[in-house]
């Protein structure tokens, strides 16, 4: 069941990073279309999170996908889905 776990848990994060690289290339790419420049990306990254409020929040959803999935790796069980049946 740990080999099972940790596989699951390998492809989604790595689902996670390819869809944050393409996301990434298509604002580099609709930057570059429309005449920006390829700077226009690093100015707003500026602005993006800005106040100690959106800086918190946003650490705490990180915190929120990342430490379940940990404890899962540790373990290498997730809850039941005995609900579902």
């Amino acid at each position: 069941m740990k080999q099972h776990t940790r596989k699951l848990l390998l492809r989604k994060y790595a689902v996670i990073l390819l869809l944050s690289v393409l996301s990434l290339l298509y604002l580099y790419l609709g930057d570059w279309l429309f005449g920006y420049g390829l700077d226009n990306i690093g100015y707003i990254f500026n602005y993006l999170l800005y106040t100690a409020s959106e800086k918190l929040s946003a650490a705490v959803l990180v915190l929120c996908m990342i430490v379940p999935d940990a404890v899962y790796w540790i373990r290498g069980t997730q809850p039941g889905r005995g609900a579902e049946k």
